[in-house]
């Protein structure tokens, strides 16, 4: 038998008409090559299963088209449209992967000094990923798209609309029911969002190769403004990069007065943070001063404006030093000593340094829990400025004999080192607060709160350091706290002049009368102010007396100013009025 012989045999052996009807049905080569994988694919363009549903679907198809030409021509045209909408979002994954996923693996893998092991997920919903792919239409497709969505898309989207409110008015229907078994859901992980995954099969990265991962993300992905987290516990590395949450847009008033009650003396509302939940700091916990660093027009007097509010809202004082009077809403209410010019800040800062002492003083003699008075806050504004004019001040009225330090920056600044334990806290404001504004390096440790806004870097990294410096926004009230090291971004409220000036002066429901601690300056006067002022016609002696026996219609008291009553100015004038007019009738 000759060779060709042999070999013609072979063939006949290797494909026989079983062998090729089991390669057929099973989609294995019709040649009998090896090397062909069921699942994945092998050496050709197609698996295994996928030559198998070529095979049997067209003859099937093909059939039941011939049996049932009309209901067949519907299903082929459902088919149709859904293997195209397949199709399509194949051909964009294949696009947005070659785009950016790949070549940000082949810029990461010798970053990380891998050749295999790196895996990166990126959202396509992530920013403006996909959109960026998609070429400029031509007039043919506006206008074609003009008129899908202006006579298709409302017929289209009617029904599933309808449902939808349908669905809506069924769930606040069901709100009272449901919110009673709220109580029984189990707390579910948290909504993660669009975000960024890298893994990579190396159980530590160094700092260095953090920030190198960072910077070709950065540059391969253009997304701006993502909250970076790395997880290096266990055998692999784990990096996240997810869209920052922000702050609402404004905040107002009612936000400030619902959060004023569930405060306690201490603590302090600034605005709501990421989905609006309250930010507030504590100037027992947290730090007894605050340090704000913003750029002109950043809304630094809006800040200490808010936080004034509260502490006259309970009853405190509030000491402000302003050159440039940015605080007008505080004008004639009591409990505010507003000083312009240096002399009157020299003179309020030194009374309000003995007064922390004495205070300190009188707290080594009491019991750990003793009140020491109502909180004083002291507002600096514009401190690059205001220091330096105190130090003009004292070196043209400084005596002989007197010390070459101001004394009134050396009052400040020891009020930021024992006003903690006094209660007088200072709230420095300064669009660059160096170390010789505040009176030294040391002097400014002492602010544990910090607020920054529309910052620079040389900024952030004097005051905040240890913080990783986020990008400033241009949104109008938006500011950074730093506490810890720890930053959270805060939509800050905004009051105007009237709502401060009401929540300052806060009115008794039951009277509607204005708390005598925060009235507005004269309506509430103690005996002798009452009687110098001459709201009374007896002096403070007479007045006294009178007061003592009861004479007329005796005021009530509506508080206390120290140790004196306070009397507010109407019940002074009908007593005064109701003892004229006995006096004349008798």
């Amino acid at each position: 038998m000759t060779e060709l012989e042999r070999a013609l045999r072979r063939l006949r052996r290797k494909h026989t008409v079983p062998r090729l009807v089991y390669r057929y049905v099973s989609g294995r080569p019709l040649d009998g090559r090896a090397g062909y994988a069921y699942r994945t694919r092998g050496a050709g363009r197609l698996t295994g299963w996928q030559r198998q549903a070529a095979r049997l679907g067209v003859p099937t198809v093909a059939a039941v088209t011939a049996a049932y030409p009309t209901e067949a021509r519907a299903a082929l045209g459902t088919a149709a449209v859904a293997v195209a909408y397949r199709a399509r979002r194949r051909l964009v994954a294949r696009r947005f992967h070659r785009e950016y996923v790949g070549p940000t693996l082949a810029a990461l893998a010798p970053a990380l000094g891998l050749s295999t092991g790196v895996r990166l997920h990126v959202d396509p919903t992530l920013g403006n990923l996909t959109p960026r792919l998609a070429k400029p239409l031509s007039p043919a497709e506006v206008a074609a798209r003009a008129w899908y969505g202006e006579h298709v898309e409302p017929v289209v989207r009617w029904l599933p609309e309808r449902a939808q409110r349908a669905a809506w008015a069924m769930q606040r229907a069901a709100q009272p029911v449901t919110a009673r078994l709220a109580v029984f859901r189990r707390p579910g992980a948290e909504e993660v969002g669009p975000r960024i995954e890298l893994t990579a099969d190396t159980p530590y990265l160094t700092k260095e190769q953090r920030a190198l991962v960072s910077s070709i993300i950065s540059a391969k992905i253009p997304v701006a403004d993502l909250v970076e987290t790395w997880a290096q516990v266990g055998p692999r590395v784990r990096a996240t990069w997810t869209v920052r949450k922000r702050p609402p847009a404004r905040v107002g008033v009612a936000q400030v007065a619902e959060q004023l009650a569930r405060l306690a003396e201490d603590e302090f509302f600034l605005g709501l943070g990421a989905g609006d939940r309250p930010v507030t700091i504590s100037l027992r916990d947290d730090s007894p001063h605050i340090a704000v660093s913003a750029g002109t027009g950043a809304g630094k007097s809006v800040l200490a404006e808010l936080l004034a509010v509260q502490v006259l809202s309970r009853g405190g004082r509030v000491v402000i030093l302003d050159r440039k009077g940015s605080h007008r809403w505080a004008l004639g209410l009591a409990g505010v000593d507003y000083c312009t010019r240096p002399e009157q800040m020299h003179e309020a800062l030194v009374r309000l340094a003995a007064l922390a002492d004495e205070r300190n003083t009188l707290a080594l003699h009491e019991a750990d829990d003793w009140d020491c008075g109502p909180r004083v806050l002291v507002i600096c504004e514009e401190l690059n400025a205001t220091i330096g004019q105190l130090v003009n001040f004292w070196a043209t009225a400084r005596g002989k004999g007197d010390p070459k330090r101001s004394p009134a920056v050396a009052a400040l600044a020891d009020l930021l080192f024992m006003g903690r334990s006094a209660k007088v806290n200072v709230l420095a404001v300064a669009q660059m607060l160096t170390a010789r504004a505040i009176g030294g390096p040391e002097a400014r440790e002492n602010f544990g709160v910090r607020l920054l806004a529309r910052y620079t870097v040389n900024a952030w990294k004097m005051l905040a350091p240890e913080a990783a410096m986020p990008r400033p926004s241009r949104h109008l009230g938006r500011w950074q706290l730093v506490i810890g090291g720890q930053t959270t971004e805060v939509q800050v409220a905004y009051l105007t002049t009237a709502e401060a000036r009401a929540l300052a002066c806060p009115r008794s429901p039951e009277t509607t009368q204005v708390e005598a601690l925060s009235s507005p300056r004269g309506d509430f006067l103690t005996l002798r102010e009452a009687a110098e002022a001459g709201v009374l016609p007896w002096t403070y002696g007479a007045a006294k007396k009178r007061l003592q026996r009861n004479v007329g219609t005796v005021p009530t008291p509506r508080g206390k100013r120290g140790t004196a009553d306070l009397f507010a100015r109407e019940d002074l004038a009908a007593w005064a009025s109701s003892s004229t007019d006995s006096s004349a009738a008798a």
